[in-house]
């Protein structure tokens, strides 16, 4: 799918596909960035998940059983 960057007044950019508006008023930077993000999601089998996953805090119970076993923390 061709990525199209359109200059718009005030030195912003509008991102299109085909299939639709992506960005409508962005800086040139960002819609570069939009652009290659586009082209990765197309040409690869990465996707976008978003922000990595924080790690789950231990419970009340898992600590108190590393606690008995020797642990000190």
């Amino acid at each position: 799918m061709p990525v199209k960057l359109t200059k718009l007044k005030g030195g912003k950019v509008k991102v299109s596909t085909p299939s639709g508006t992506k960005a409508k008023a962005t800086t040139p930077e960002k819609a570069e960035a939009q652009r290659n993000l586009l082209n990765a999601v197309e040409h690869s089998d990465w996707r976008p998940t978003g922000k990595k996953k924080k790690p789950s805090k231990m419970t009340f119970k898992e600590h108190k059983d590393l606690r008995k076993s020797g642990w000190k923390g």
